[in-house]
Order: structure tokens, then C-alpha cells, then sequence
């Protein structure tokens, strides 16, 4: 694969100006190395409106400038959850690193064509999981080791189910936008393959209100893993709490546990010391720089800090999650046909 000079600047494209796209902006103009060129939103205006912002040659409503674009390098796609598989093959197609927002897609199948695309391309793909990214998570992930049991809940005010993440096709609700977060930082954290997964659950807080009998807006499910950890899962938007905030993770290796909360910025650690007293320690250290990671990847032909088989694996777990709250019977993970590997 011919990798650009590290002395030539990377360009940037964005397609999907919304919230998240917006973000994606500000990465994009702050990281060294990266030029951006242009924006593209399916609404004139929010496109036309950052190219203004950002200095940016063009704005469009057309992805397909974008892709024929030979000075940029990079997109980063933020646009509703059921495009983004579309979206994505044709930027690979194109010949374009990707910044692909969460979920890589709707369905594994989906998931797997992306993948194929970015083979074929050889391109480099990296998901937005912004737990991640956290500071405080990150310290997690260096300080305990694999933890045998934890617990995770994402609990969140009551909907308003006209915003397009609750449309039955366009965004799947919450477990397409905040339960992939969830899953795809437990196989992180608890750093083996999940097995199976029993879960309960429907809709609990918006009954026959949701366009689909099949969309779920709460969930609780039990994660077993290949080393025999297990994980709990709760998310709902039942409501919320200001004491332990929106997120909420614990983690326990037998001797040592962590707390993530405070939207995953602040972390807390206790553990025995020698005399077997327990010994805390609250941490707040900062995030890490996003996009920068997906630069070095495609400078030095690295995977990813994200790379795809984590989006990969997280579009199969909520739709395992989804199969055991329909099926009310516990679902065996199958992943004989992902790529390797998962647990990264």
C-alpha cells in the first residue's frame, strides 16, 4: 500500500454535519498533518455552514465529490446508522482511509462487507468508540488485569422519540447508539471473546410507541467470556442519575477494582496493601487526541488504535442481545465467520 509522505499533509473530508459530525470537524482542524477540504451533509445548509467555519473549499450534498476527491485522503462518516454501510464501501472503494462513527453498521453481514471493502482497498478503517479514548478508561485497561466479574449501566432521561437515533430504520435506538459503546468496552476491558449471552428486556419505557415492534429500548443481559468472566449489562432511559452520572462501569479482578464514571471522565481504583488494608486512589487524566491515531496508523501502516473487527464485534453482540430478549432464551455468540482478531 503507498502511504503518504510524512511531510505531506493528509486531506480530510466529512460526510454528515450533525452533532457528531461536528466534533469530527474539530479533531480534524486541530490535528497536525491533516488539511480538510470539504464537508457534505444531506442539508445544504449545515455543510455550507462549517465549510465557513473551517475554511474548507467546498461544501456538498453529494458523498460522491467526496469520494472522487483526489486530494482528500481521509473521510470521516457521521451520518445516521443504517447509511453507514453504503457510505463506507464506497469511500473504500475510492481509495479513502475512514473515521466511521459508531455503529460501523446495523447488521454483521453489513459489518462484514465493510470489512471486505477495506481489504480489498487497502485502506485503514478506525471506529469512534469514544469510551476508548478516555483517559480514565485507558487507565482501566493498563492497571487491572483481565477482571472476572463487572458491571456496566448507561441510564439516561426519558427519550424524546422524535430525534432520528429512535427511528426504527434510520438509527435502531439506544443499543445502536449508546449499547454499542457498552459492549465494545467490555471485550476490551475484559479482553476475551464473549461466548454467550442471556438478556431480558423490550420495550419497557416507550410501549407500542417505537414504529417496531422489534426495537428494544431497554435492556438487561448477562456477557459470558471464552476465560470465564462475566459481565452485566443495563441500559434504559428510565431514567437518570447525577450520583454516578449516565455511565457506569465496575470492574473486579479478585484483589483489585475500578469504577469508570462521571460520563467515563473520572476513574477510581482500590487495592490491598501489604498489611491487606484497602488503599484508593481517584483519578481525572485526560483524554487522548482522536484522529492523530488514525494518521499514525496510515503513516506507519499500523492497525488502527480502533480497528474494525471492534466494530465488527459489537454490531454482533447487540444483535445477540436483541435475539435473547425476542428468543427469551440465552443466544451462543457465533463468530466463526469474523475476522481475527476480536479482542483487541
Amino acid at each position: 500500500m503507498t502511504m503518504n509522505g510524512a511531510g505531506k499533509a493528509l486531506g480530510w473530508a466529512l460526510v454528515g454535519c450533525g452533532g457528531a459530525g461536528r466534533a469530527h470537524a474539530g479533531w480534524a482542524a486541530a490535528t497536525e498533518g491533516v488539511a480538510v477540504h470539504g464537508f457534505c451533509d444531506i442539508q445544504a445548509g449545515m455543510a455550507k455552514q462549517l465549510q465557513q467555519q473551517y475554511g474548507a473549499e467546498y461544501a456538498t450534498t453529494d458523498p460522491e465529490r467526496v469520494f472522487a476527491d483526489p486530494a482528500v485522503d481521509i473521510v470521516s462518516i457521521a451520518t445516521s446508522h443504517s447509511s453507514h454501510a453504503d457510505l463506507a464501501v464506497a469511500a473504500l472503494q475510492a481509495g479513502k482511509h475512514l473515521f466511521l462513527e459508531k455503529p460501523m453498521a446495523m447488521t454483521t453481514a453489513d459489518c462484514l462487507r465493510i470489512h471486505e471493502a477495506m481489504q480489498s482497498a487497502g485502506r485503514k478503517l478506525m471506529l469512534n468508540f469514544s469510551i476508548r479514548f478516555s483517559g480514565a478508561a485507558r487507565a482501566i485497561r493498563r492497571r487491572l488485569t483481565a477482571p472476572k466479574v463487572s458491571h456496566s449501566q448507561c441510564m439516561m432521561s426519558r427519550a424524546d422519540l422524535n430525534r432520528w437515533r429512535w427511528h426504527p430504520v434510520e438509527g435502531g435506538g439506544p443499543l445502536w447508539d449508546v449499547g454499542v459503546h457498552m459492549v465494545d468496552y467490555l471485550c476490551w476491558i475484559h479482553d476475551s471473546a464473549p461466548v454467550e449471552i442471556y438478556a431480558t428486556g423490550g420495550q419497557i419505557t416507550h410501549p407500542g410507541e417505537l414504529g417496531s415492534d422489534d426495537m428494544v429500548d431497554t435492556a438487561a443481559a448477562t456477557i459470558r467470556f471464552a476465560n470465564d468472566s462475566v459481565a452485566t449489562f443495563l441500559m434504559s432511559d428510565a431514567g437518570f442519575n447525577s450520583v454516578i452520572s449516565k455511565w457506569f462501569f465496575e470492574f473486579f479482578d479478585g484483589d483489585n477494582t475500578a469504577i469508570l464514571y462521571e460520563h467515563f471522565r473520572k476513574v477510581s481504583f482500590a487495592a490491598p496493601d501489604p498489611n491487606g488494608e484497602q488503599v484508593d486512589e481517584t483519578l481525572t487524566p485526560p483524554p487522548i487526541e482522536r484522529l492523530p491515531l488514525l494518521v499514525e496508523a496510515i503513516r506507519n501502516d499500523t492497525e488502527p488504535y480502533v480497528p474494525p473487527q471492534a466494530g465488527i464485534l459489537s454490531t454482533l453482540l447487540i444483535e445477540t442481545i436483541i435475539a435473547s430478549i425476542h428468543s427469551g432464551r440465552p443466544q451462543q455468540v457465533d463468530m466463526s465467520a469474523l475476522p481475527e482478531p476480536l479482542t483487541q
